[in-house]
Formats: C-alpha cells, sequence, structure tokens
C-alpha cells in the first residue's frame, strides 16, 4: 500500500537477535503549486503519500486561505506534486514545512480570536457519547494498527457514529485530510460533528477546527495553553486526555450533557 512499506531490522528479546521485516509508515515530500503571482502554494510539504487532494483542501481551510462558502478550486495531483488551479496568495505560510509541526514558516503568530469566525455552534452531547468514542480501538487494518508510527483524525455524528477516519505521519497533516474529505464529500461545515485526535492538541489544531466550525473537539493527549486560550476565545468544547474511561473538558463544558443524579 501506498502509505506503508517494508523495513528491514534486527528484534532483540533476552538473549537473541532475530531479523525481521517490520511495516513502517512512509513519508515523502509533496511539492505544492499554484497559478498566483509567484506559483507558490506551501512549499514543500512531509506528508504520508495518498489523499493529497484531501490534504491540500485541508490546509487551505485551515489557513483561511479557502472560506468556509468558497468554491472549492481544482486540483491537480501527480508523482509527488499538487498544483491549485487558484490564483490567490497564500496567506501566511512561506518555509517549507515538515509532517512535525504545523506552524513552521507561518510569518507571523499571534494568540488572538480568528477573524471571521465567531463561537462554535450551541450543540448538546451527551457524556456517554464521550466515553464511548473514548473506548474505540484503531481498526485491525489501520496504518497505526500495522506501524505504530501514524496519527489519526476521526470525525463522529454527534451520537457518537464513525464518519470518516484520516491517517498520517503528521498530526495536522491528519486533520487536514479529514476537513478536505468533509469538503469533498458535501459533509461540509462540520457544525454537527465531534473530531477526535490521536495526539496532542496545539493551537493549529483548534485554529482548524473552528475554522471547520467544529463544536467539539477531543484528544487522547493534553492541550497546549495556546489551545485552550483559542478554544475559549470561540467557545468551541476542548475535551482532552479521553482515555480508560474519563475525560477532562477545558473549555465549553456547557455543550456535554451530565445526569448529576447518576453516580
Amino acid at each position: 500500500m501506498q502509505d506503508r512499506s517494508q523495513r528491514a531490522g534486527f528484534r532483540f528479546q533476552e538473549h537473541s537477535r532475530n531479523p525481521v521485516s517490520d511495516a513502517v509508515a512512509s513519508e515523502a515530500p509533496l511539492n505544492t503549486s499554484c497559478d498566483g503571482p509567484d506559483g507558490r502554494l506551501y512549499g514543500t510539504l512531509m506528508r504520508t503519500p495518498g489523499d493529497d487532494k484531501y490534504l491540500i483542501l485541508g490546509l487551505m481551510t485551515g489557513e483561511g486561505d479557502l472560506l468556509r462558502d468558497d468554491p472549492l478550486p481544482e486540483i491537480q495531483c501527480q508523482d509527488g506534486q499538487v498544483h491549485v488551479i487558484w490564483n490567490g496568495v497564500p496567506s501566511r505560510r512561506s518555509l517549507d514545512s515538515t509532517s512535525a509541526c504545523g506552524m513552521c514558516g507561518r510569518d507571523e503568530i499571534r494568540i488572538v480570536p480568528i477573524e471571521g469566525c465567531g463561537s462554535m455552534p450551541d450543540v448538546k452531547v451527551d457524556n456517554s457519547v464521550i466515553y464511548s468514542i473514548s473506548s474505540m480501538e484503531p481498526e485491525g487494518d489501520s496504518l497505526y494498527s500495522v506501524t505504530g508510527s501514524s496519527h489519526s483524525a476521526t470525525s463522529y455524528t454527534l451520537k457518537g457514529e464513525v464518519v470518516q477516519t484520516m491517517e498520517d505521519v503528521g498530526r495536522h497533516n491528519a486533520m487536514d485530510k479529514l476537513v478536505g474529505v468533509h469538503r469533498i464529500d458535501s459533509n461540509w461545515p462540520m457544525d454537527k460533528h465531534i473530531v477526535s485526535l490521536s495526539g496532542r492538541v496545539s493551537f493549529e489544531m483548534v485554529e482548524k477546527a473552528v475554522r471547520s466550525n467544529v463544536p467539539i473537539l477531543m484528544s487522547v493527549g493534553g492541550a497546549t495553553s495556546a489551545a485552550i486560550d483559542l478554544a475559549a476565545f470561540h467557545d468551541l468544547t476542548l475535551i482532552v486526555f479521553s482515555r480508560e474511561g474519563r475525560f477532562t473538558v477545558m473549555t465549553g463544558a456547557h455543550r456535554i450533557m451530565y445526569d448529576e443524579s447518576v453516580k
């Protein structure tokens, strides 16, 4: 499969050493361009190959270059190259970035409310739904289950039903791919969805959720102070450490219904 490959190694266990062939998550460069003044879009991105169209649509959304109600541009993908039929000027990103840090290459970073984005939709979700999502295991053939070296972003209905799951070696790439597939599938905006992440929640992950109108963002990991502040600005429900029968709501707790009579 395009998203994984086999690599040889040696497994040491107690007093033995044996050759093995392990599945590893693929990571490769993606060169991006557009019809803008200098032809530059986002430079070179490191990502897991596959779903490149979703990745670029999600990234353009997260960067604020493609607004919530904008028509989708034509995207041409071929052999590690992506060209977008778009005459705009990318807003903030100017340097090549890795799959590790989605903030790389931005000209300016400010922890302030996102212009043009208000409060997230005021939906209500029973706490049992969050517990149910927290207990879900990755599918047996998922990239993470096979390689142990990828991240995932999954969308759910407000009843906890899985809608889409996208994986990548980069946390922000997985989220971008999820946003992109929602835009293409016309399941957009994501105002009636819960999004669950496999890693920590950074400022940019909250930014991507806000621009996609996601009311509830949850993760198995923690959140940074900047992520919590941005979530509070937009009244997004931010849930962290969602695992092992517990979760912590950092902002927007009013969306999680809880029956106090049940102890």
